[in-house]
């Protein structure tokens, strides 16, 4: 990957030795050592931190336990956070998984989970050999690779879902995955092949490192400590999880100082701003977003910096300017300028990954990249801080109270065809879901964590990109039984915008049943997504839907038939129905056929009929359309880097 310019590619070579150099087992320069080799054994165990991250206190950090002392309130809200549980060391308490002695299986090799008191483990094929064997630096078949028997010492995630980490059999402090995929809502086991969208039978990211990836992002203070001579790591990180010091910066001078009651009150009294400590609520919305976009923004290091922050962590301090060390990717539009549409022709997987062909984000967790191209942000003073909070919130979404609706822009937009007349701007009925800003400049086009969530990119809807890439856009998302030729007409009678030109498809046959059933595979997730939304059931009815959610039940990618299946079951008649998704193609094809007939005894006639939603007036689908459709399903491969 190269957007930034020729010398990124240096920089990618150099930062590739934190997973190249330091995770290929079998590198002459490479040895194992004694503790590594045997960390199974009994007489080990009470070394297995030399697995985990150092705990660092140099570079300023303290930890969360050192804030809580004088901001209990603070503390304990943002204890609730699943920020805090982003990465925790594999206790009791913070397990979710079962560790039961299953056998899961993950590209036809088995892995097996159990647990022995206070420990846990995994018996499982040799992650160092396997990672050397997918990047070409053997010819090994995967099944011959040797198994071995390690612990688990770490957690990533609590809430959607929580994944694991066991230590290198040969390099102290590198986390190799188990990958797999545990499911607190449903209670079960995934492959990691089947929780992340990526092609079928692709083995990129099968097994991945914690040091040079995660750590960003799922840690405070992180450093990889890259040795550039060994190739070697030492990491560490100030604290796991992503704590206090993320968001308001290293405390140890802050902690120092106001140890002082004289300084403490002097400080409150004078009403000066602590400058020993960061409090992104009194930055500007460019600085407190920032701080956020640390994390969920598209981003390179810059090469004058990629090999300090291998070799040294975190450079960014909240508050400062971000784009200093790193370099922020955006997706070219018709006014970019000719650099960034060099780098989209020179890397367009890179951009495939992470937008949609139009230039909107596809790709969750990059919220701030989303949102500062949009005019709110570049015009107006709209920040992060406008409508989440770490303390004063929900820890799902992270919302402040109220924001889940159009209140999050009337905070801004105080007119009243906003407000009191609010049916003048969006010509839906006052308090209906279509007269929620929400769901039409900042619908559900965002794929992450096994669904759709909200774009953070804010717009308003525009059928260019629908109509000439296959974008989902708002209205149809709803009205999962329109056209685009339906939505075009009202669209163009609003705002007086010139019609463009449609396939005969897009006039006849609904959008949502052809990014369902046609498209590729990120737009069959977020239709299948919506065809559990209730504002979608409601407008478009939901008793016609469940043969073409049938349909994805064996879809080649295992994140379209989670989501398929998980929405079918919000359908009239289909609340207990159940299907293994991660079973032979055969039984899935069985699986579609059962839904099919559950849905004819249940539901004919259903309540619409009608050509473009492919069923007729008889009330059975229209076989040989959606046979037709079907067979032109856009297999091209998609990965989303959420």
């Amino acid at each position: 990957m190269n957007p930034a310019g020729p010398d990124s590619l240096r920089t990618r070579r150099i930062l590739g030795s934190l997973g190249i150099l330091a995770a290929s087992a079998g590198i002459g320069a490479m040895v194992y050592s004694t503790w590594e080799r045997t960390v199974s054994s009994a007489e080990n165990l009470d070394r297995l931190t030399l697995a985990l991250p150092h705990l660092q206190r140099e570079k300023d950090y303290v930890s969360s336990q050192r804030c809580a002392a004088c901001h209990p309130a603070e503390y304990a809200s943002w204890h609730r956070t699943f920020h805090r549980t982003m990465t925790q060391v594999a206790v009791p308490e913070n397990i979710i998984g079962d560790f039961d002695g299953s056998t899961l299986w993950s590209h036809g090799l088995p892995y097996r989970v159990f647990r022995d008191a206070e420990r846990f483990w995994a018996e499982m094929p040799d992650p160092d050999e396997m990672m050397y064997v997918i990047q070409g630096g053997k010819k090994l078949p995967f099944q011959e690779i040797p198994r071995v028997r390690l612990p688990v010492v770490m957690a990533t995630g609590s809430h959607h879902y929580q994944t694991y980490w066991v230590p290198s059999p040969r390099y102290k402090r590198l986390m190799q995955t188990l990958p797999l995929v545990y499911l607190p809502k449903d209670k079960k086991w995934i492959p990691r092949e089947a929780a992340f969208m990526r092609p079928p039978h692709d083995r990129g990211g099968f097994i991945t490192q914690w040091n040079h990836h995660c750590i960003r992002c799922h840690s405070t203070g992180g450093n990889p400590g890259l040795d550039p001579k060994t190739g070697m790591l030492d990491t560490r990180v100030g604290e796991l999880g992503i704590a206090c010091e993320s968001c308001h910066g290293p405390a140890e001078e802050h902690l120092r100082r106001n140890q002082n009651p004289l300084h403490r009150y002097g400080t409150y009294f004078n009403g000066r701003a602590d400058a020993t400590i960061v409090n992104p609520s009194k930055l500007s919305h460019r600085a407190s977003s920032e701080v956020c976009g640390q994390c969920h923004g598209v981003f390179i290091m810059r090469d004058e910096y990629a090999m300090k922050y291998a070799s040294e962590g975190e450079l960014y301090r909240p508050g400062e300017d971000l784009q200093k060390t790193r370099y922020y990717i955006q997706h070219p539009v018709q006014d970019s300028p000719k650099e960034r549409w060099e780098e989209l022709r020179r890397n367009p997987e890179f951009f495939r990954e992470r937008w949609w062909d139009d230039g909107t984000i596809l790709a969750g967790g990059r919220e701030f990249t989303a949102m500062a191209v949009t005019g709110c942000y570049t015009r107006g003073t709209i920040s992060c801080l406008s409508c989440h909070s770490m303390h004063q919130s929900d820890p799902v979404d992270q919302l402040k109270p109220g924001m889940d609706g159009s209140a999050a822009c009337t905070q801004c937009h105080t007119q009243p065809k906003y407000t009191t007349d609010i049916s003048r701007h969006t010509l839906h009925v006052p308090k209906s879901t279509g007269s929620d800003c929400l769901n039409c400049h900042m619908p559900f086009t965002t794929y992450a964590l096994l669904g759709a969530i909200r774009s953070h990119q804010i717009a308003s809807p525009n059928l260019a990109g629908s109509i000439r890439h296959g974008v989902p856009n708002a209205c149809n998302l709803c009205h999962l039984d329109k056209t685009l030729a339906w939505t075009q007409e009202h669209l163009s009678k609003r705002t007086g915008a010139p019609p463009l030109s449609l396939t005969e498809e897009q006039r006849a046959v609904s959008a949502a049943l052809l990014w369902l059933l046609k498209g590729h595979a990120a737009q069959r997730a977020i239709a299948a997504w919506h065809l559990g939304w209730d504002p979608a059931q409601q407008a478009s009815g939901a008793d016609w839907l469940a043969p073409f959610a049938a349909q994805l039940l064996a879809d080649p990618y295992g994140v379209v038939r989670y989501i398929a299946e998980r929405n079918l079951r919000k359908l009239p008649g289909f609340g207990g129905f159940l299907c293994d998704v991660l079973a032979p193609d055969a039984d899935l094809q069985k699986e579609v056929r059962k839904a099919v007939e559950l849905w004819r005894k249940n539901s004919i006639p259903p309540s619409r009929t009608g050509s473009e939603i492919l069923i007729g007036a008889d009330g059975k689908v229209l076989e040989a359309d959606l046979l037709q459709l079907t067979r032109q399903r856009d297999d091209r491969p998609v990965t989303i880097k959420e």
